[in-house]
């Protein structure tokens, strides 16, 4: 399923981002008749009082988001989801992120379900790395996807790990675990190398967990800061397999 991701940057602080994102949400749902459920995915429910989001939704709606019922959002239903609440599992079609920051969008990243995403941070540079992850989309502005791995045989490495791995957990299992220590491991014997918060996005935009990504960023950091190169390594992997690597990177 392919997700439209859109993020509004509020600049002014006045409501005028969130209307936007608002605006941007019925818009695509009247485009995409699937679109029936949405989540309004806040920090706390303090944020429906006195603020630039309750100002936009009107005292009424508010009020109603707040008892925990929906409201009416063009042809969809909105209900409210606080970072308490909102599980990797919570079930809709679509989510508008306001006030997010970089942990509330990992959730979101978390969850399979949204067909539609739109996040309004609450500062310039709360959501970077997602930003970075997904290049999305900026309403007026062109859209520019960025190059998350520039090492190709650590790009190869990466979809072989993938590839091997149960993505079904958020977690690595032990064995997956080992399997990633090698592999990075391997690399680092060989010299390749990447910045880790680079393979973290790329295990997020290619189906990881945001849980089995840290841990991914994890171990790569600990094998690329290896000072000489490791004695024992690639024990989960077959004896050619930095070849294989190298042979599909072009190397």
């Amino acid at each position: 399923m392919d997700t439209r991701r859109v993020v509004i940057p509020d600049e002014e602080y006045d409501g005028a981002a969130i209307k936007t994102a608002l605006q941007v949400l019925v818009g695509l749902a009247s485009d995409e008749k699937s679109i029936k459920e949405c989540v309004l995915f806040i920090p706390v429910k303090a944020h429906l009082q006195h603020t630039t989001l309750s100002a936009v939704l009107g005292k009424n709606a508010s009020k109603i988001l707040n008892a925990g019922k929906p409201v009416r959002l063009g042809n969809c239903s909105l209900r409210l989801e606080t970072a308490r609440s909102f599980k990797s599992y919570t079930r809709a079609d679509a989510v508008l992120v306001v006030y997010a920051d970089q942990r509330m969008m990992d959730s979101v990243d978390s969850n399979g379900n949204f067909k539609i995403v739109i996040c309004v941070p609450h500062a310039p540079d709360a959501v970077e790395e997602w930003e970075r992850t997904w290049s999305p989309i900026t309403p007026g502005q062109q859209q520019t996807d960025t190059v998350l791995i520039e090492n190709p045989v650590v790009e190869a490495a990466l979809e072989s790990i993938t590839s091997r791995i149960n993505l079904a957990n958020r977690i690595l299992n032990p064995r997956d675990e080992d399997a990633v220590k090698d592999a990075f491991r391997i690399l680092r014997a060989h010299n390749q190398i990447e910045d880790p918060k680079n393979i973290r996005a790329w295990c997020i935009k290619n189906g990881w967990d945001s849980k089995g990504a840290d841990e991914a960023m994890k171990h790569a950091t600990k094998a690329f800061n290896l000072k000489s190169k490791p004695s024992r390594y690639g024990q989960q992997w077959a004896d050619n397999i930095y070849t294989q690597w190298t042979s599909k990177a072009g190397k």
